[in-house]
């Protein structure tokens, strides 16, 4: 683990900008959405990340905004929701046009009909679009598939896309990529080496934008074929990253963040 986290901040040499994924990535995935753990250190570490790169800190997730504010409360990073359909950025935010919203609910609708009463499955609606979970229920992702295609009929402007037990319908022009490019023409963004990281296929949008911008992907969990440059196995092996990033920037509160770090892996 050490070896890869040290090559990922050889590589980080320079300034970068950090977007990160949520689910999978800055917590473990749970058996359903609303049961995720957030890690106790976890906000402070953000806090100090965000402090130590001078803003340049988005979360970038298929999960609403409002979802990832009620999971780390107070924090003032970036937020790319709904695969890059919502935004916030430096107190602005920027919602998805009229249209989607609508067309995500007549699609939300037609798939929460036709799953009613199938144990194992799980809707989960979201302002511009819908994901069907099937972690309860591995063996009825075939049907979860089928169920939300035949709710995109009538619908060209968005599609499906598979993740880690779950299909979900997003919209055409909404991806991480796209979400990553944008952040990229603003301050504190502007002007760094984009570091995009993820666990799953929907963030294989970001990688490629990362590397198309002069940066790199880093991929979280099992070896999987991907366009990151670097993998990390776990999700403690990413937070040893952060702390290198915390630890070598000349900022007192990223800095006694790490050395606390430091002391409390020592007493363990």
């Amino acid at each position: 683990m050490q070896n890869a986290v040290s090559a990922i901040l050889s590589a980080s040499s320079g300034p970068v900008a950090i977007f990160t994924d949520f689910d999978g990535t800055l917590v473990e995935i749970a058996s359903h959405p609303d049961a995720i753990i957030v890690p106790d250190d976890l906000p402070a570490r953000l806090r100090s990340l965000y402090s130590a790169l001078d803003g340049a800190l988005a979360v970038v997730t298929g999960r609403t905004i409002e979802t990832i504010d009620s999971f780390l409360p107070a924090q003032d990073f970036s937020v790319t929701g709904s695969h890059g359909a919502e935004r916030r950025h430096d107190g602005t935010s920027e919602g998805p046009a009229p249209h989607i919203v609508s067309n995500a609910t007549a699609i939300t609708r037609h798939v929460s009909d036709t799953l009613a009463g199938k144990d194992g499955l799980f809707v989960e609606p979201k302002p511009t679009g819908v994901a069907v979970h099937y972690r309860a229920a591995p063996e009825k992702g075939a049907m979860a598939s089928a169920a939300l295609e035949s709710a995109l009929e009538g619908h060209p402007d968005f599609h499906a896309i598979a993740g880690k037990m779950v299909f979900e319908a997003r919209p055409l022009s909404a991806n991480k990529g796209a979400a990553l490019e944008h952040l990229m023409q603003v301050k504190p963004f502007a002007g760094r080496t984009p570091v995009f990281i993820g666990d799953d296929v929907t963030d294989e949008d970001g990688f490629a934008a990362a590397e198309r911008l002069g940066g790199f992907g880093v991929r979280i969990g099992q070896p999987a074929e991907t366009s990151a440059r670097f993998a990390l196995p776990d999700i403690a092996s990413l937070f040893a990253y952060f702390d290198a990033l915390i630890a070598r920037e000349p900022n007192t509160a990223a800095s006694d963040f790490a050395d606390q770090r430091v002391q409390e892996s020592r007493v363990r």
